[in-house]
């Protein structure tokens, strides 16, 4: 399977056979030129040329230099992650090894432009995550970009028109043997180089459909493994809901089963006695009134064991913000949460209904609604009411159809005598009115 390290050697490999190239045919300037001053054939080179050659040193040495500078940069490119981080300093750098690419062109006398190959596979490889593999449109602009330099690069065509020194004139004054050589290995190398660009071309399609396969191979597996999830947490919620329920039925059948059977038995003897003994019914109706005290007691111990536990150790507004940074910090969405109840002290039972629905009313967002933010405000209305306000920017939905959860919360707000509604038209948004004490709701 194509690898990403197996590309970068394969650019490594271009990058010194370019260096080879270019020290190759700077060197073929300075040999032929010896060859030509040792066998006294100076003058028959300058007639041959069209104009006075330049220093085969200088050739040399600026061809070699300007390739390093180049490799230095191509070096420096590859190493530092700012660059891989940051397009416009990597298009920035780009656009530097091309001006050196030209350099080294100028500076080899416009004898080899197989330089530009190597710019090209640099911008393919560190353009490979910021364009996708089916952006067709750019690769085609960058091919023909390339092919439109390689065409006017080529030394047939620039050399009608520029006067350039032609390398095959310096090499046609050696033997013909060793001068036919040298242009065998010379056009082998510029093939060589070529071909050598196709590969990695064709290597880079590979890895790139590979690592798109392989994208594709994983959301799968993520999809699935989301869609267990979600079968997971839908029995979870059922077996808790059904264990919840079987506590609670044990409880009441437990405490208040028994109260009221013995209330019912109060009764049918106050109802016997009530015509004998007027002093013996009031004192039966006394250990009713007590037994039914009883039973409210238990009813709110059986309430409060449901109780969150967060509310157990915090104020209302405590356990809210800690309930609310959990689910900021798991879910990663942002919550903006206003509490101005001050220091009201809410009984148990309207903290736990405000807390549940705010519960349910976040996971709702998350679950149905998609949403990335939440505003949460809890305010004093002038009608002797609190309001709680909680709106989402999710997907929302313009007819509501009550489930398990909204339905729960409806009947949690009307225990504490509320009003709660539902607006599904910009996002998701649940009012909630809660009466203050000693007030009632219309």
């Amino acid at each position: 399977m194509p690898k990403f390290k197996h590309l970068i050697i394969l650019r490594r490999m271009m990058l010194w056979l370019n260096f080879f190239a270019i020290l190759f045919n700077a060197t073929l300037f300075t040999y032929t030129t010896d060859y030509v001053i040792k066998t006294g054939q100076s003058y028959q080179l300058l007639t041959s040329l069209k104009h006075i050659p330049d220093s085969p040193q200088a050739i040399f040495w600026q061809s070699s230099i300007s390739f390093l500078i180049l490799a230095s940069l191509m070096f420096i490119h590859h190493h530092n992650h700012h660059f891989n981080h940051n397009s416009e300093l990597n298009n920035l750098i780009l656009l530097a090894e091309l001006l050196f690419a030209i350099v080294v062109f100028i500076s080899l006398r416009m004898t080899y432009n197989g330089v530009f190959l190597l710019i090209f596979v640099d911008f393919i490889i560190s353009n490979r995550n910021q364009y996708n593999f089916h952006d067709y449109l750019i690769w085609i602009l960058v091919a023909i970009s390339l092919l439109l330099i390689l065409l006017v690069t080529d030394y047939s065509i620039i050399s009608h028109l520029l006067t350039l020194p032609d390398l095959t004139t310096y090499l046609s004054f050696l033997p013909a043997q060793i001068g036919s050589t040298l242009i065998f290995w010379k056009n082998f190398i510029s093939t060589f180089n070529l071909t050598f660009f196709i590969l990695i071309l064709i290597y880079f399609a590979i890895f790139q459909l590979n690592q798109e396969n392989d994208i594709q191979n994983k959301l799968k597996l993520a999809s699935k493994a989301n869609d267990e999830l979600k079968n997971y947490a839908a029995l979870s919620e059922h077996i808790a809901q059904d264990r919840e329920r079987k506590r609670i039925a044990r409880d009441l059948h437990d405490s208040v089963g028994h109260v009221l059977t013995g209330i019912d038995a109060g009764i049918d003897a106050s109802l016997v006695l009530i015509d004998i003994d007027h002093a013996a019914t009031k004192k039966q109706l006394g250990k009713i009134q007590v037994a039914v005290k009883q039973g409210i007691k238990d009813v709110r111990k059986a309430l409060n064991r449901i109780r969150p536990g967060a509310l157990k150790n915090y104020t209302l507004a405590e356990s809210l913000r800690k309930m609310l940074q959990e689910y900021a910090e798991l879910s990663q969405i942002k919550i903006n949460f206003n509490y101005h109840w001050g220091t009201t002290d809410f009984e148990k039972t309207t903290e736990n209904v405000i807390f549940r629905i705010i519960e349910e009313s976040i996971t709702n967002s998350l679950r149905h609604g998609h949403a990335d933010e939440i505003t949460i405000n809890c305010t004093i209305l002038e009608q002797h009411r609190y309001q709680l306000l909680i709106k989402d920017n999710g997907s929302g939905t313009p007819k509501i159809k009550p489930g398990y959860g909204i339905t729960q919360m409806k009947e949690r707000v009307a225990i504490i005598n509320g009003k709660i509604s539902f607006d599904g038209s910009n996002g998701f948004v649940t009012k909630v009115e809660i009466p203050m004490e000693g007030e009632i709701n219309d």
